[in-house]
């Protein structure tokens, strides 16, 4: 190209123009020109090149970051682990538990999942003993079977789930019914709830990048409570006009009974909303920048508690198995209900009392 150039620029000294020639001062101006703009393109090549292999540097370091490491031996299956697919009924109240055998997993989300909040990152491997989960939320008949009067707001029948629940009662469940059935159970904590509900995936919800009404409930409209007609009547004692106390009703808000939909790979329902599950963890949006590989539990100081798995009436990247939610231990809506986990350690198994989805 340099010798090209040279003689390019020597023949372009000024000569008579002929009409013959101008072909040949074409194609000198053309050489001319890559002359000038070779060395510039060159430069952009190298350029890109060094961009495309710093973000591929980038990439690879992220994905090391998250990358699994050897399953400590504690967390594998062990002999005495109940089979995959077991179930385990508690007899006072009919609450089926699936058997969610241990394991590692990637939990929170990837930056450029649609729907991601903040604090569902970093992404980091997390490590879980096995563990029983609730192969449902806790119906209002179950509530009822332990505690007497359904708090439920939506009280459309036994087999709903349980609404208006708070932490604080959904703690105060799991110990009455621990006493009726000489058992354990507990909230499941945030690691283990993501790990159930993921049930092996890395996609946004347990049945791939988008999730349908046809696999959960949520997104479902609903009126603002109706008011009864005030009537307006005099006072006995001063004869004043007053109002009645104006009664609220709400007649288009519904659950679905649970189980409506197909479960997820480890056979539990409804992990992807109809209510939102509280967890045992204090909430801490910057907890993932210092929480343990195993068997994680944010049990620091703090107000908030976290909520997972969306409800009847949030929108659809609320279910996403990485969402984060919180609410105070003593706030109770219709949006608001509870899964109970079994502790293995803890379980007091009889071989009969084992069967198999």
């Amino acid at each position: 190209m340099g010798t090209a150039c040279s003689m390019a620029r020597r023949k372009s000294a000024p000569q008579r123009p002929l009409l013959r020639a101008q072909p040949q001062a074409m194609l000198l101006a053309l050489l001319l020109t890559l002359c000038l703009v070779a060395p510039a393109l060159a430069q952009v090549s190298a350029e890109d090149a060094r961009s495309e292999a710093n973000a591929t540097q980038a990439n690879a370091t992220q994905a090391s970051a998250v990358a699994h490491k050897a399953t400590p031996p504690e967390f594998l299956p062990k002999p005495g682990d109940p089979p995959a697919g077991a179930t385990w009924t508690e007899p006072k109240t009919g609450m089926v538990f699936n058997w969610v055998p241990p394991g590692c997993f990637i939990m929170g989300s990837p930056a450029d999942e649609p729907g991601r909040n903040p604090d569902e990152g970093p992404q980091h491997e997390v490590c879980v003993s096995g563990f029983w989960l609730g192969a449902t939320e806790v119906t209002q008949g179950q509530w009822k079977a332990v505690l007497g009067k359904n708090p439920s707001l939506i009280a459309n029948g036994d087999d709903y789930p349980v609404d208006m629940i708070s932490w604080d009662m959904a703690k105060a469940y799991a110990k009455a019914l621990g006493k009726k059935s000489g058992q354990t159970f507990r909230l499941p904590t945030e690691a283990e709830w993501e790990y159930a509900a993921r049930a092996g995936t890395l996609t946004p919800y347990a049945f791939g990048d988008a999730i349908s009404q046809d696999q959960a409930s949520f997104e479902k409209r609903y009126s603002l409570p109706a008011e009864r007609t005030v009537s307006k009547r005099k006072s006995r004692k001063s004869r004043r006009k007053t109002a009645r106390p104006k009664v609220r009703t709400w007649p288009n808000m519904h659950t679905n009974v649970v189980a409506s939909f197909q479960p997820n790979a480890f056979g539990l329902h409804d992990m992807h909303g109809n209510l939102w599950e509280w967890c045992e963890d204090v909430y801490d949006a910057h907890y993932y920048d210092r929480s343990p590989r195993e068997n994680p539990q944010n049990a620091s100081e703090g107000v908030s508690r976290v909520l997972r798995g969306g409800s009847w009436v949030t929108k659809a990247s609320t279910l996403r198995s990485a969402n984060r939610s919180r609410g105070w231990p003593d706030l109770h809506t219709a949006f608001y209900g509870l899964r109970l986990l079994r502790p293995r350690a803890e379980s007091k198994d009889g071989p009969a009392k084992i069967s198999h989805r």
